[in-house]
């Protein structure tokens, strides 16, 4: 009997138990989700920024377009391997695995979609001058904005519980994902 009141006290004196293989499926998706997610999200950046410091840098209204287009086809190419990458995404068995893909596969048909549509506003755009940087350069953030948030899950309307609090208790998964 000593033995056993023994054991159920050692048993919860360990504090919190190890996780589940559901918990631990839940918390590998989020981690490989999110941090592809995260890349994406600075390589936009990268691309916008670098764009938009080439036009400002240079001030010359002839060839400001061109760098805007060619920094949109570095967008659109950014999009589509990112696209290729969420073919590309193994994770682990879920109740929610196969929602989880096509959501990430159709978010980045939309950016894409979105990146394109924007280029194609911007393909005969004869010049930009000094002083219509700022609004220019502004329409092609938002555009980026806009191709990072189509593909961020809505992690928070699926049913999978194990799920959403691995994405919940993920700080990488902060801006990444629909706010719950």
């Amino acid at each position: 009997m000593i033995a056993g009141v023994a054991a159920v006290a050692a048993v919860s004196a360990c504090g919190a138990s190890k996780p589940t293989t559901r918990e631990a499926a839940s918390a590998e998706t989020a981690t490989a989700v999110c941090g592809m997610l995260r890349r994406w999200n600075n390589e936009i950046g990268e691309v916008l920024n670098s764009t938009s410091g080439a036009i400002t840098d240079a001030d010359d209204p002839e060839t400001a377009p061109a760098v805007l287009r060619d920094g949109f086809d570095d967008l659109i190419r950014l999009a589509e391997d990112h696209r290729s990458e969420v073919e590309e995404l193994v994770l682990p068995v879920s109740d929610e695995r196969d929602r989880l893909v096509e959501e990430l596969q159709g978010g980045a048909d939309e950016a894409i979609a979105a990146l394109e549509e924007e280029r194609a506003d911007i393909e005969d755009l004869p010049s930009i001058e000094v002083s219509e940087q700022r609004g220019v350069l502004g329409t092609a953030f938002i555009a980026g904005e806009r191709a990072g948030s189509v593909v961020e899950p809505a992690i928070g309307t699926y049913d999978d519980e194990d799920l959403k609090a691995a994405f919940a208790a993920d700080d990488g998964c902060e801006h990444v994902i629909q706010p719950f």
